[in-house]
């Protein structure tokens, strides 16, 4: 990803970790480039069970994510985040609106012209993940009907959804734990994030209580470096097409600058 005028990205995630554990590299990479960044997350994450999570309580645990979330978006140069009290590990269990009218309220005030979730899978099936992927893409198309929910600001189209995902062939690698990976021939983006991972690397020790979880990596594959160097993305929803896949600049082939108003640009 090159250098480019200034975009609005706003990434929707789960859970304090996920954005880091995730396409840190990506969202480093990000907010080097100047980009506007934002993180929405959808929980405090106070049903950790990584390392000694447990044994801090949920209301304390809830409270050191939070400020590890905070650290952790400073350090990849992204805005302070968004970061919701939906019950960790029940968001599968909302209504539906639960979810999806904060996240239309978040893109119709971010306005972004991108926005990043999880895959469809949650990369490792965590209810959570696949729930808040879900709303996001709902939310995604609702924020741009001025009809729905006027109340919850003026409507927003963004132009491309897209969701981090793992190749089957990456996926091979991380033997201590199963993933939900995609075919290799499904892959939309791939970025090098390598010059990035200093940042990633920063960001996983600000998320303290989280950080077993990517050490237990390390003693298992040694080396991160050809596991996170890389990083993937399918496109589910987009108003410019790609001019060729995979890219490796989210935001190949989008305009200069577009319309930012009611509808989709040229609506």
């Amino acid at each position: 990803m090159t250098a480019s005028r200034p975009r609005t990205v706003a990434a929707f995630f789960a859970h304090p970790d996920d954005e880091t554990f995730g396409p840190g590299g990506t969202m480093a990479m990000l907010g080097a480039l100047g980009h506007d960044v934002h993180l929405v997350t959808a929980t405090r994450g106070e049903s950790g069970t990584i390392g000694d999570s447990a044994s801090f309580g949920r209301r304390r645990l809830a409270a050191l994510r939070e400020r590890e979330l905070r650290e952790a978006c400073r350090v990849l140069g992204l805005r302070p985040p968004h970061n919701l009290t939906f019950p960790d590990g029940g968001l599968a269990r909302l209504e539906e609106e639960t979810l999806l009218r904060p996240f239309v309220r978040a893109l119709r005030s971010i306005r972004p012209e991108v926005v990043i979730a999880f895959h469809t899978g949650g990369i490792s099936g965590h209810p959570d993940h696949r729930t808040v992927t879900a709303r996001a893409r709902t939310a995604f198309d609702l924020a741009a009907d001025g009809a729905c929910w006027p109340y919850l600001g003026a409507p927003h189209a963004a132009d491309r959804f897209w969701m981090y995902c793992i190749p089957e062939s990456r996926a091979a690698l991380f033997t201590t734990r199963r993933l939900v990976a995609v075919p290799d021939d499904t892959v939309d983006a791939t970025l090098d994030v390598t010059r990035y991972l200093p940042a990633k690397m920063a960001a996983v020790d600000a998320h303290a209580t989280q950080k077993p979880f990517v050490q237990k990596l390390q003693q298992a594959l040694g080396d991160l470096g050809p596991v996170w160097g890389l990083e993937s993305f399918q496109l589910a929803e987009a108003v410019t097409p790609l001019p060729r896949r995979p890219v490796d600049d989210l935001f190949e082939g989008m305009v200069p600058a577009r319309d930012q108003g009611t509808g989709r640009p040229g609506d």
